[in-house]
This record gives C-alpha cells, structure tokens and sequence, in this order.
C-alpha cells in the first residue's frame, strides 16, 4: 500500500514539474494524426488560463494556512491524533531502545569472543553473518 502511495505521489510531483504541453506539442500531435484535449475541446470555449509562478505560490501559501488551521476548526481530531501521535513517539523509542541496547549487548559479546573486529558497528557486527550466508 505505501509503494502505491508512494508512486502516486512521486508521479504527482513529476507531473507538475514536467513543462506544459503547448502549442508546439499540439502541432506535432494533430500532424502525427493523434487526438489532443484541444482538438476535444468545444469549438466555441475559451483556452485554459495560463497560471504563473507567483499565483502558483499564492495558491500554496492559502492552502497551506488552510491546513494549518484545521485544528482550529477540528479541536476534538487534533486533541485525538496528539495523543495517538504521542503514543506512537513513546512506543518507538522504548523498543528501538530495546533494539539498541540487545545490539550492543551482541556486539560485546562478539568482541569479548574475539570474533569482530573493535572497528565495525553493532549493527553489522549482528547482521553481517546472515546476510553474507548466501552471497
């Protein structure tokens, strides 16, 4: 779910990034014998307004206050997501702590056997067996 979430999201930000389609472009499709949006477009409509930089800026920065005071209009959501947000900051940290500390743990071990080098990280001293095992 996260790769599609992800690929969306990187294919969004190529999509706004890539530069507009213009007339060349529209050109090169109508004498390739391809259909456009403009050749699909009602005869009598007006053109799509070009947006510029700066409008494109403003339009931002609205909408990123708009989002900034969503917990103005939503104090219940906001008041819940701190706490589960909290409760996730505090379960990270106990058991990456854990984690942690087990490495270290392994890695003295390692070094106490004399099997490890006293230069290489805990966490490669732990993983490196396993993962050299089928290379």
């Amino acid at each position: 779910m996260s790769f599609i979430l992800r690929a969306a999201f990187w294919l969004t930000v190529l999509a706004f990034l890539l530069p507009s389609a213009g007339d060349e472009t529209s050109a090169r499709t109508a004498d390739a014998g391809g259909f456009t949006a403009a050749s699909l477009d009602a005869p009598g409509e007006p053109a799509e307004p070009q947006m510029g930089a700066g409008e494109a800026l403003t339009m931002a920065a609205r909408s990123a206050q708009d989002v900034m005071g969503f917990c103005g209009r939503n104090p219940d959501i906001c008041e819940r997501s701190h706490a589960i947000f909290g409760h996730v900051m505090r379960q990270t940290t106990h058991y990456g702590g854990m984690a942690l500390v087990w490495l270290t743990e392994k890695a003295r071990e390692q070094q106490h056997d004399g099997s490890a080098s006293p230069v290489a990280t805990p966490g490669r001293q732990a993983l490196a067996p396993s993962l050299l095992a089928g290379a």
